[in-house]
């Protein structure tokens, strides 16, 4: 269930809400922290399963794969659980660049 942060705001009682203002007002130290640390609880369940096939990664396996994709600020992370997954992965990538740049060739876009 997704919930936006108008909603969140709006279910939090109004001891949190005003203590959620004055960090806020103070520079947002903690609440930054806050988001940081759910953010590396999130990246740690999105390397749980392997991102071709969805079968459940070791975290002590040596066989394990972990790319970083995207520009900085929004990167993503991709975990496989063998190097044959991450190369399908990648080629899958190659492909879908190719083809879209043979469709901006065809139509003359930059």
């Amino acid at each position: 269930m997704k919930i936006n942060l108008k909603d969140a705001l709006a279910s939090m009682d109004y001891h949190d809400l005003v203590q959620f203002h004055e960090d806020l007002q103070k520079g947002g130290h903690s609440t930054r922290q806050m988001v940081k640390e759910t953010i590396l609880t999130k990246e740690k369940q999105m390397g749980k399963f392997c991102h071709v096939c969805q079968s459940e990664i070791d975290p002590h396996s040596v066989h394990n794969y972990t790319i970083l994709l995207g520009p900085e600020g929004l990167r993503r992370k991709a975990s496989f659980c063998a190097l044959d997954c991450m190369e399908y992965f990648i080629s899958t990538i190659k492909k879908r660049a190719n083809e879209l740049k043979m469709k901006s060739d065809k139509t003359g876009d930059i």
